[in-house]
């Protein structure tokens, strides 16, 4: 099956305190785990993912790392290459 490249850009924003870890997932597969290093609620992460797509709808999804009490947050997610609906990503 043909893959399509796409860039994928959206801000990871922060509740909580510094040091706590999150994952970020597209469908099930994990795209990155990472510990949040700033300020919350005064910084966000702009996260840039280029990725190799077969046609499908891909689900991109944040949750925290336990014992981790943060709440992580996702906005302003753009696809290059692809259609957004909320938090989905459509590759035709």
């Amino acid at each position: 099956m043909e893959k399509q490249e796409i860039k994928l850009t959206f801000e990871v924003h922060c509740e909580g305190a510094q040091g706590e870890s999150y994952r970020l997932y597209l469908g099930k597969d994990l795209l990155t785990e990472r510990t949040w290093r700033w300020a919350p609620n005064q910084t966000y992460l702009r996260e840039v993912a280029p990725l190799k797509l077969p046609r499908g709808e891909y689900d991109l999804r944040v949750e925290r790392v336990e014992p981790a009490t943060a709440v992580f947050t996702l906005d302003n997610l753009t696809a290059e290459g692809a259609r957004i609906d909320n938090h989905r990503i459509i590759v035709e």
